[in-house]
């Protein structure tokens, strides 16, 4: 088995600034077959090497560049480190056989980067990858553009998903990279683009999976990796690692990953809203965004592993599986109220191994590691044996969807007739996970889910909690789908009475 192509991504960026001209040198000079670039237009119609809409992260100036004329953005920067024109790009690789591969995102600028390379007289091979408008707008001016698809699903393409672009390559994240996909992408007659690994293991595993290149910001190591592996044979690894390096390898990535979701939930905007299910099913971008990002993460640290996420479904990998809800209550985030989380589980064998909680609203993350307990910003989660009345107490609750669960009603009575008070917040993960932190007295849902719900219960199990269903005390996970309840251990047996015989009238 040959290595995959390595694409050299914005160049060399760990060496050069992005989507320079020294960039592309040092990538060429390294030997990536194909160079990819991110363009976009000027105010007069330049196209030129950028990835962002504005110029301020590379380039120190807030303004979007297609608010800018060539000639003054032809000024940021010093020396060679400028921002370079399309056409300065292919006059660079003319005569070397480095294929340049323009990403693009805007229709408008991918017509200006089509109609810079059709009149291009040189010999640089161009491909093309980016948003479908844009592929479209490419094959607009050049019917005979070398076209990669964007793919943003676990699920593989079928013939139909072909038939506007007519592409060439499959490309796609990391995260949607399984077997299945490279088989059926290759029985197609694809190539398959894997984007954007930067570590030896996953870039070994995707090369053994049958990928036709791999997307990367260091193509010397990963270059050096692969030709090394295919030196000896495509080695398997010497052993398994043990559940001690697994879990403490995976505790300390939840918790990364934990913190850039609090980031990114909080500072970006919500700017879609679909329903699923039914009107009151909600999805948004950031859901989708957040579970694509995460895949990646853990993708590049534990390649082999399983995934079943929310909004992308299940993907297939050993006896460990990850389960994630990007953000646990939607329509709360969508309705611009402050209490949402995201839940992110690890499991080995069916048991829970590893769970963290994040809470962009209070930046929290609450995290729990199985015979290791369970904390809250290093303060360990401990809750004592003592007694505790329900009177006064506060319990919390979700809606099963947008409807009472049966015995809701019941449930609702029963507490308030012990001066007990009853929440529903809008967040499930939230409602279970608070109960470990010493948060109300205790919490139930309708149905679990190791989605929603995996991480939390880990928590409470970790913090000293009971977790229970009907028949009493669980370890573990509930089953799948049945009403499970969390609770203080002083008022587990009165609030497991008072919730059993809700269900039951219910």
């Amino acid at each position: 088995m040959r290595p995959p192509r390595l694409v050299a991504h914005r160049g060399a960026p760990r060496v050069r600034r992005e989507n320079t001209l020294p960039a592309l040198a040092v990538a060429e000079a390294l030997g990536a077959e194909v160079i990819e670039v991110d363009v976009r237009r000027t105010a007069d119609g330049v196209a030129v090497l950028l990835h962002d809409e504005t110029l301020g992260r590379m380039w120190g100036d807030a303004r979007r560049v297609a608010d800018v004329d060539w000639c003054d953005v032809a000024r940021l920067g010093n020396g060679l480190d400028r921002i370079p024109r399309l056409d300065g790009a292919l006059e660079r690789l003319d005569g070397c056989r480095s294929t340049l591969l323009v990403d693009l995102t805007d229709a408008e600028d991918a017509l200006v980067a089509a109609r810079t390379v059709a009149g291009f007289t040189g010999s640089t091979a161009v491909a093309w990858c980016g948003a479908p408008a844009a592929m479209a707008a490419v094959r607009s001016v050049l019917p005979d553009a070398d076209v990669w698809l964007a793919w943003e699903s676990l699920d593989p393409p079928v013939p139909a998903d072909l038939d506007a672009l007519h592409p060439s390559t499959l490309n796609l994240d990391v995260a949607f990279l399984t077997p299945h996909t490279v088989e059926v992408a290759h029985a197609l007659g694809l190539r398959v683009a894997v984007w954007t690994i930067d570590d030896v293991e996953p870039a070994i595993w995707a090369a053994r999976l049958g990928v036709d290149s791999i997307t990367t910001n260091d193509v010397g190591a990963i270059g050096a990796a692969l030709s090394a592996a295919e030196r000896d044979g495509w080695p398997e690894r010497d052993r398994e690692a043990t559940e001690t390096e697994v879990a403490s390898r995976a505790q300390a990535l939840a918790h990364r990953i934990a913190h850039e979701v609090i980031a990114y939930t909080r500072e970006h905007p919500v700017s879609e809203v679909h329903t699923k299910a039914n009107p009151a099913d909600l999805v948004t971008d950031v859901d989708r965004l957040v579970e694509q990002h995460v895949r990646s993460r853990v993708r590049m640290v534990f390649p082999t592993h399983g995934f079943t996420g929310e909004e992308y479904g299940e993907a297939p990998g050993d006896r460990h599986r990850w389960f994630l809800d990007p953000v646990d209550g939607t329509t709360n985030l969508a309705n611009g109220v402050p209490w949402t989380s995201m839940s992110l589980c690890l499991t080995r064998g069916g048991r829970p191994l590893v769970g963290v909680v994040a809470d962009p609203w209070r930046g929290e993350v609450l995290e729990a590691r199985r015979g290791r307990g369970a904390t809250l910003r290093d303060r360990q989660l401990r809750l004592d044996d003592a007694p505790r009345p329900l009177a006064g107490a506060v319990v919390g609750t979700e809606l099963d969807g947008h409807r009472p669960w049966a015995g809701f009603g019941a449930f609702l009575d029963a507490l308030a007739d012990r001066s007990c008070t009853l929440r529903v917040q809008g967040s499930g993960t939230l409602t279970i996970a608070q109960v470990a932190a010493g948060r109300g007295i205790g919490g139930c849902v309708s149905a679990f889910n190791p989605i929603d719900h995996g991480a939390a219960v880990l928590l409470v199990h970790e913090a000293g909690g009971v977790v229970l269903t009907r028949s009493g005390p669980v370890e573990g996970f509930p089953p799948v789908g049945e009403p499970f309840l969390v609770a203080h251990p002083g008022a587990a047996d009165e609030l497991h009475a008072v919730w059993t015989a809700a269900l039951a009238a219910g």
